[in-house]
Parts: C-alpha cells; structure tokens; sequence
C-alpha cells in the first residue's frame, strides 16, 4: 500500500462511496456491505450523475452488491487512470497524490527529486515515477453476526462475485458458517501462480480472538491478511468492554507473538494442502468441494510471509500515531476526523455542521444500539434527539401527551438487519422495533408489580390497582394509576392492604425499573438510521431520486419523498478536537505531522482518553 493510513469503515452509508472519493489519490478505504439497498440507491445516484446508463434496478441482495462494488471498482480505475495521465505541475490532483505522502516516503522523495531534473530526465523520471504509482484498496466490511436471512452469506457471495481485486473485513464477532462460505471461493486462496485476488481481514479487539478465527481459518487452507486491531472502547459505534485491555497493551502483544501465529497458522495451512488431491471450483467460482487424498493440492500454498498488522481506535494525532507504528505494525486507520472532510466520507450538509459543532462531551455511551451492545453515540444528533423525546412523551402527564405518531414507543421495523431470535416471539425481532418495545414495556410493567406485591403485606389474590396504592412514583410517570392516596407515616407509608413498606425502597424499586423502560425507549433504528445522511447527501446532489421515489424502489425500506428522516452517527470523542470542514489535503498533512496541526495543543492523547474510559466503567 502506498499510505500507512487507511480510513476504515465508518457507520452505514459515511464511507459507502469513500473508494471512488479517495482510492485513485492512492488512500485505501473500507465500505460497509449491511445496506445492500442503500448500496443500489449510490449506484443509481452516480449513475445519473455521471450520465451512465447502468441497466436495471438489481432485485437481489447478492446482485445489489455485486453491481455496486463493480461500479466502484470501475469507477476507481477510470479516475486512476486519467489521474496517471496527467502531468506533473505542481498543483494537479497527480501532484496532490504524492504531496500527501509523508515526507520520508519513497515516492515522496523521488516525486521531490523530479523538480531538479530538467528535458529528457525529467520526462523520463516522470515516467518511472507513474508507473510506481497505484491506486488504494477497496475494501469491503460484514458484519458477521448479523446474518438474518442469511445476510451475511449474501454478502460474502455478492463480493466474491465481483470484480473487485481487495479485502473483504470481518467485524463484530466470529460466525464459523461465513468462514465456511468464505472457503467455497476460489479467489481466497494463494497459489504457486498468484496471491489471493481477494483477501481476508479479521478485526480484532485481542489477542486470543486472531488466533481462534486465524487457525479455524487456517483449516481451511485460508490465510490472513491482515489483524485489524481496534480499541474496544475508544472507537465510534458498538464498544467493547468486555476484555478492558488497553490498545497499546493489546499492539505489544500481537507484536511480540507475530511470529507464533504465523508459524501457527502457515503450517495448518500446508497441513490442508497435503491433505486435499484437489480443489474444484465451479465454472463460475462459486462453490468448492474438497476431495481428501494423501497427495499435495494442485497449486495452493501457504503464505510465505506474516500477516500486516494494523491498528485504530482514537488515533488522530502524529504523536499518537508516531507511538503506535513504533511498536512495529504496518499501519494505522483513522475515521471520526474524516467525517468533516467531503472529499472523503458521504453525509449530508446538516450532519456535517453538527459534527463541526460537537464537543467532547457530547460523544457519550448509550443503549442506542438494538443489539445491546453499548454504543458510542453522538447526543446531538437527529435520532438521538427523537429518542429523548420519546421518552419525554412517555412519562409526560396524560394531559401533557402530545400524541404524535413519531413519538411512540419503538420504530417500524422496515429492513430487518438487526432482528434476532427473542424469547417470547415466534420469529426473530429487532429490539428498537415498536413490536419488541411495546412488549419490552408491558414485561416491565409486570415485573415491577410483581415486586411490589412481595414486599407489601396483603392478602392472597386481588387486584394490584386496587391492592397496592401505597408506592410513590413521580407525578408525571404515567405508571402512577396503581399508586395514589399516598400517606406518609414517618418512614413508612398506609397500606391499603392493611400493611405497610419502606418508602426508600419503594422509591428503589420504581426507580430501577424506570431505567430499565428509558434503556428500552432509548434504542434507536440504527440499521436505518446510520444510512440516512447518505441518503440525503444523494436527494441534495440528485433531486430527481429525491421527488422520484420509484426510481429507488430497489432500495428497501424508501421513505415517502421529501421525508427527512432522523441520523445516526457515532464518531469517538476526537471529534470534539475538530471544528470546521477539512480538505483532504490538509487531514492528511495533519495525521502524517507535515503540515499544521489541526487539533488543540491541549488534546489529550488517544491513550490517555481510553484510560479514561475505562477508569469510567470498572
């Protein structure tokens, strides 16, 4: 790779386009693969504006990604190829690719030493300097877990059908059966002809979990590209607490134990070689059957060289980057900083001025995830903002209600990305859905009863909104029709069960069962809603797709037109170091320490902050 930065995948739709933004100025970037319909609605919107004419709608999961992904790489390939065409001037977008390179960089120095060679060496020096020149990686992210109607597999497929030459990235979690749809490609494996055309990418949060997924991998005859390494709390979106291992302490380990789980996992894979007579694809390289034999397999070996190591989470600074690529890995992402530059992520002009308003103290960790995850959220945004006024109309008064229809508990569930097998439904559900929160609530309601009746001294069967009118919620929560005609006898409360009960603990009660109903409103639609600037960056630069809906239709779960619907976004705290829009130009000069600094002098390091968090939490 010619950067040592990448931008990884940031949200649903932030960098959806970011390889055709940023890939033929050499910057390898990381697209999501969840919203196969928003995918569709990209490509439609390029295609119109760029007056290509790109066939039909796709009506398949597999198909939507397929095309996409086709697109892009034929997008990148034509801006890098008449980006390679253009002359070296100083101020050309040519010049631009090399200009943003650090300064020790080899391209660098041979593009610095062009300008002192004049006639035939120059041209000649212009040459072999183009021919160095490559475009960034495409890279394309699943979320294993996430498998609902077998989603995950239609990803894996939808990629390895495509004619993109890059990455496909494993997150959030390990799921055994997409490895094992993985192994049905032949574009996965390295031969004595070729490296893998398309290459595997596990991120990773520690070590124990690379050498798990890494070795079944390797059973496979699969090999690793790369160990993504990712703070688990000092990131956007889903954090994970669970290991409290800190980036630096988690890098050193990898970095020590590289060689243990290359030798590990390279012998695994000649172990599969010698154990498969051989491999058949498909004509259309689709499927694999193995047939075990004792002689070597035709053509498969094993990598001659240790997987990259790479890593993110936090790291905006020079420094911060200066320290971690000193412990010897290969390269570092960097995402929330770039969300404030156009050149790079997609999401619409409203989005883009919040996040230049934000403060540190407004990325905070929420229920908002619909998978119980703790999320890393941006309190100002849209859909935040919708979801603290939910919970509003649902303690407010009865008299004070609004009525509204947005305001109801949960959200319509339109695509489905995140249901899961519940107990207590028949099918799976997702739990920011009106379906799930409406029971939610009534399971609550009927759990705290349920406590109440065992600690108020009553008779055996009756009524509890007859029985039990001794608690004390506050006066506007709608749960107060069981609870009136309070008396206060010094620290304990009349009964109207004949009994009598702690007031302290009566309050306890509501209390935590009142956290756990604002916990259950607060759960936002992410699988919508972290696509939704996209959506709008594409009804601002093509109005026709905003006020022709039909011309989307592919894309599940369409709004009526000119409905703007609520965003979700969730950078890491670094975003309150940045304040304004960014050029590419200048982000990158930043990160890399060879043009002005962007960030307060008096910014914490990225270490100090996810030492911070997670002083917070224990």
């Amino acid at each position: 790779m010619v950067h040592e930065i990448h931008i990884p995948v940031m949200g649903i739709c932030y960098t959806a386009d970011t390889p055709i933004r940023v890939a033929h100025l050499g910057i390898t970037s990381v697209i999501s693969l969840v919203d196969d319909g928003l995918l569709e609605e990209y490509r439609m919107a390029y295609a119109e504006r760029l007056g290509l004419d790109l066939g039909s709608p796709q009506t398949t999961r597999i198909g939507r990604i397929r095309s996409y992904l086709d697109f892009v790489a034929d997008e990148v390939d034509r801006k890098f190829t008449r980006l390679c065409a253009e002359r070296f001037d100083g101020g050309s977008d040519k010049d631009l690719y090399f200009l943003m390179l650090p300064l020790d960089s080899r391209l660098r120095v041979e593009y610095d030493g062009i300008f002192a060679k004049t006639g035939l060496a120059r041209i000649a020096a212009e040459a072999a300097l183009t021919e160095k020149m490559e475009p960034g990686e495409i890279q394309a992210n699943i979320m294993v877990s996430l498998n609902h109607d077998e989603a995950a597999f239609d990803a894996v497929r939808g990629f390895a059908a495509s004619k993109v030459k890059g990455s496909l990235v494993l997150s959030a979690g390990v799921n055994l059966a997409v490895f094992e749809e993985i192994a049905k490609y032949k574009d996965f494996y390295r031969t004595r002809d070729k490296a893998p055309t398309k290459k595997i990418i596990l991120k990773v949060s520690d070590y124990r979990s690379a050498l798990v997924q890494g070795r079944y991998l390797a059973k496979k005859g699969l090999e690793v590209y790369e160990y993504r390494i990712e703070s688990g709390v000092n990131c956007g979106g889903h954090a994970f607490f669970e290991s409290k291992k800190l980036l630096l302490d988690v890098v050193r380990e990898f970095v020590e134990k590289r060689k243990e789980l290359f030798e590990t996992t390279r012998a695994m894979i000649a172990k599969f070689a010698q154990s498969a007579e051989n491999v058949i694809f498909s004509a259309g390289g689709t499927a694999a059957q193995f047939v075990n034999s004792n002689a070597p397999v035709q053509g498969i070996v094993p990598p001659t060289a240790p997987a990259r190591i790479t890593a993110q989470g936090g790291l905006c600074t020079p420094e911060d980057i200066e320290k971690i690529m000193s412990l010897g890995i290969d390269g570092v992402g960097v995402g929330t900083p770039f969300l404030l530059v156009p050149q790079a992520t997609s999401m619409d002009k409203a989005t883009r001025r919040m996040l230049a308003a934000a403060t540190p103290e407004d990325v905070y960790i929420s229920h908002a995830s619909p998978l119980g995850i703790p999320f890393v959220n941006l309190r100002t945004s849209t859909a935040a903002e919708l979801c603290r006024k939910k919970v509003e109309e649902f303690f407010a008064p009865e008299n004070e209600k609004s009525g509204l229809p947005e305001l109801k508990p949960g959200f319509p569930c339109r695509q489905h990305y995140l249901c899961q097998k519940i107990s207590g439904f028949d099918h799976p559900v997702c739990r920011a859905s009106r379906e799930y929160v409406m029971q939610r609530l009534a399971e609550i309601d009927t759990l705290e009863k349920d406590e109440l009746r065992a600690i108020c001294h009553s008779g055996e069967a009756a009524d509890l909104d007859k029985r039990y009118n001794c608690c004390y919620p506050p006066k506007e929560d709608p749960y107060s029709s069981y609870c009136t005609n309070i008396t206060p006898v010094g620290n304990q409360m009349s009964c109207h069960s004949g009994g009598s009960v702690a007031t302290d603990g009566i309050h306890t009660i509501h209390e935590r069962y009142n956290a756990l109903r604002r916990e259950t409103l607060e759960r936002e639609c992410i699988c919508r809603f972290l696509g939704n600037a996209g959506r709008e960056e594409i009804r601002e630069k093509n109005p026709s797709l905003h006020y022709q809906p039909e011309f989307v239709a592919v894309a599940r779960g369409s709004q009526p037109a000119r409905t703007l619907e609520p965003v979700t976004i969730c950078p890491n705290p670094d975003i309150g170091y940045f304040n304004r829009e960014y050029t590419l130009f200048e982000m990158m000069r930043h990160l890399y320490g060879t043009g002005p600094c962007l960030t307060p002098k008096d910014k914490p390091s990225a270490f100090e902050i996810e030492k911070t968090i997670l002083a917070g939490i224990n």
